[in-house]
């Protein structure tokens, strides 16, 4: 079974015999903004080789100074492998997005036709908000189910997020639809020290911040949001939807903006549940970061730390409602992009929902 790879050390990536190798470097990293910079990993090659046969990999996630050449990306694409870089600080950078192999131009002319109508695009918009703070609210009721000990704080963000999902039923338009989105997405992440109960003790929130991070538990917030970002985008290449016209965000320049629709369904099931798992059993420790360039961010450790676990979440099964069968949460995503592209084909009889956990 093919699955994702995440390659943390430095090294040479090339294509070896038909499959791939990674000749290591040593593990002497540095930010790479230095003005004598060479661009080449960091260290010296220690001479160790680790093949891995490309049949097994799905995607490449590159968190370590990886050199590559024009040989291995063709061999990648040819075998439908996306690859996903970040840099020294953890941050998402790029991605090496073969092209692609499920073409429809059916659906293509379907896809951009949503867009361009504003009541169709509306209403994808408002499915993905709806199913996004759906999710929310389900993960602030499952942690405050058990607090010791009613909290008036989490009892009024209940609230407030319940009037925004009313609010974004009735939206106009795009931006007022975020705009409920985002408020009710602050309100929730205000709730998490109270949430965390003892082991948030040191993680305090303050406000969002993302570039950079101001604290710990933001840049837990913005590795995750990256990893779902990725992991949504690798789903949407195994269908024939274009992954940069979006009905939520706004197409763009140098950026798979429909990933990021679908990533706000899936950041609270995904993502946030997983904060709070690896804080709770204190497996992430303020330990784990470090303060550079007037943020904080995850050390290399706590990166390896979060994406372990990241990738045993992916790989776990839920009762799926409609299929009556165990679906991994990573297969997920890939249906709800199915469930789209049913909707665009046919919005009458099968109209997009999101996904949306009921536990």
């Amino acid at each position: 079974m093919k699955r994702p790879y995440y390659l943390f050390s430095n090294g040479r990536l090339a294509r070896h015999q038909n499959s791939l190798r990674l000749e290591r470097a040593t593990d002497a990293r540095t930010p790479g903004r230095l003005p004598d910079d060479t661009g080449t990993p960091s260290g010296e090659m220690t001479g160790q080789k680790v093949p891995f046969p490309v049949e097994s990999v799905e995607s490449l996630y590159c968190f370590g100074e990886i050199d590559i050449n024009a040989k291995l990306i063709t061999f990648l694409a040819q075998h439908h492998v996306p690859a996903f870089f970040f840099d020294y600080f953890g941050n998402y950078t790029a991605s090496l997005y073969p092209r692609e192999h499920l073409l429809s131009g059916r659906l293509k002319v379907a896809q951009v036709t949503h867009h361009t109508d504003p009541d169709d695009r509306l209403a994808l918009a408002r499915a993905f908000v709806r199913a996004g703070l759906h999710n929310i609210r389900r993960v602030l009721k499952y942690y405050a189910a058990r607090l010791n000990g009613a909290s008036d704080e989490v009892a009024d963000a209940e609230s407030d997020i319940d009037d925004l999902q009313q609010q974004a039923r009735t939206a106009a338009d795009i931006p007022t639809l975020m705009g409920c989105e985002g408020q009710a997405r602050n309100t929730y992440y205000s709730t998490w020290p109270t949430l965390l109960g003892t082991a948030g003790e040191a993680f305090p929130y303050g406000q969002r911040s993302r570039q950079p991070p101001s604290n710990e538990l933001n840049a837990l917030i913005s590795f995750g949001n990256s990893l779902c970002y990725t992991a949504c985008l690798r789903q949407l290449y195994h269908t024939a939807l274009d992954p940069t016209v979006s009905y939520l965000h706004e197409p763009g320049d140098r950026r798979f903006s429909l990933a990021l629709d679908l990533a706000e369904v899936f950041k609270p099931v995904l993502v946030d549940r997983a904060i709070f798992r690896l804080i709770k059993t204190r497996q992430i420790q303020p330990k784990h970061f470090e303060d550079r360039l007037g943020g904080t961010y995850l050390s290399e450790s706590g990166r390896k730390i979060f994406v372990e676990h990241w990738d045993d979440r992916l790989r776990q099964t839920i009762k799926h409602r409609s299929l009556g069968r165990n679906v991994s949460y990573g297969r997920l995503i890939r249906l709800d992009a199915y469930g789209l592209v049913r909707h665009l084909c046919d919005p009458v009889a099968d109209s997009y929902e999101g996904f949306t956990m009921d536990w």
